[in-house]
């Protein structure tokens, strides 16, 4: 399986099946980026761009998603900065049949966001704990990225009410 995650691998809302796709990709260009996860080459035809950036990090504007180098079969990704690449953050496809977002909630950030149904990706930001001999794993509800997996263009995207957590534990 290639490390580099095209579109089409990113889940799309259920109420259309399947994946969303984007368009074909232009003369090929890669980085390599040292990720904590070892070293792992960036398609920048694929690169993500965050035009207003991450809040709390100003300056990371680029990013690749990729598959964790791993020997098991995980759902988490990285979401790696590209330029400067010394920011990273693990990431989980969020599936909306899943219900924990609510489809209001969703088609509200879309619009605001201007992303169609069709050209859409989440993905929540995971974080991991260690808790005695054990590790605890939450996401953050409170503030999905959403990714036009047309334009490849993503935010994070703060939602107006508390009904969601910054830390939902799985």
């Amino acid at each position: 399986m290639p490390r580099e995650i095209q579109a089409a691998r990113m889940a799309a809302p259920a109420s259309h099946g399947g994946y969303a796709s984007a368009p074909p990709s232009g003369a090929e260009q890669t980085t390599t980026v040292k990720t904590r996860f070892g070293v792992i080459e960036f398609d920048l035809n694929q690169a993500l761009t965050f035009p207003k950036g991450i809040p709390g990090f100003v300056g990371y504007n680029s990013f690749g998603l990729a598959m964790i180098p791993s020997e098991s079969q995980s759902s988490f990704m990285l979401l790696q900065a590209l330029d400067p690449d010394d920011l990273s953050f693990i990431v989980l496809p969020y599936e909306p049949a899943a219900g924990l977002i609510e489809p209001k909630d969703i088609d509200a950030a879309l619009q605001h966001l201007n992303i169609t149904v069709q050209n859409c990706a989440i993905m929540l930001i995971a974080t991991f704990r260690r808790m005695g001999n054990s590790f605890e794993t939450s996401v953050n509800m409170r503030a999905p990225i959403f990714i036009d997996t047309k334009s490849r263009q993503a935010w994070q995207y703060i939602m107006p009410n508390d009904r969601y957590e910054v830390r939902h534990t799985l």
